[in-house]
Formats: C-alpha cells, structure tokens, sequence
C-alpha cells in the first residue's frame, strides 16, 4: 500500500521541479529580451534572445508603450504534464534607452 503513494508522490515531485525549471527558463527568456530592447536592439535581436534561453517552440511577444518595451515569453509544457497547465509565461519591461 505505501509503495503506490511513494511513487506518485515521486511523480509529482518531479512535476512540480519541471515546470518550476521551465518558469524560470521563461523569466530568463524575457528578461534576456527586455535587455536587448533596452538597448535599442531590432525587433529581431530581441526575439533571438529570448529564443536562444527560451527554446525555438516558445512564443515571445513584443510591446511598446512610451519609454517602456515589454517581452512576453510563453513556453508549451510536455504532455505529461498538460494535465496541471498547458504553458508557463513570464514578462519583464525596461525602459528603452534614448526613448525620452
């Protein structure tokens, strides 16, 4: 009887360390991103970025608003844990040089 509930509580131990590790990568993503946007960077050297930390499968969104520029990261969560959440997003903003 307490070798089922050892090995789910393994199981969800292992998740839970999963998609804790994927959060991070996507705040690492956006960041890396709101970085390069702060910098003045093209649209394309900001993806890039995020992409390089992120993965080429997570979606990573641009905005502008003023001075400001945000990068949204959104990265897709393997099927075996879909069940508990599809993605983790993260975004960051920075204030774009020489913007004002």
């Amino acid at each position: 009887m307490m070798m089922p509930a050892l090995v789910v509580l393994i199981l969800v131990v292992v998740g839970a360390g999963a998609i804790g590790l994927t959060q991070l990568r996507a705040y690492d993503a956006a960041r890396a991103g709101a970085r390069e946007a702060a910098r003045g960077e093209p649209a394309r050297d900001v993806e890039q970025a995020a992409h390089k930390r992120a993965g080429s499968a997570a979606r990573v969104e641009i905005s502008t608003a003023g001075e400001y520029t945000a990068v949204s990261v959104e990265i897709g969560l393997p099927a075996s844990l879909r069940f508990v959440m599809r993605t983790v997003s993260a975004r960051a903003e920075a204030r774009t040089e020489g913007a004002g």
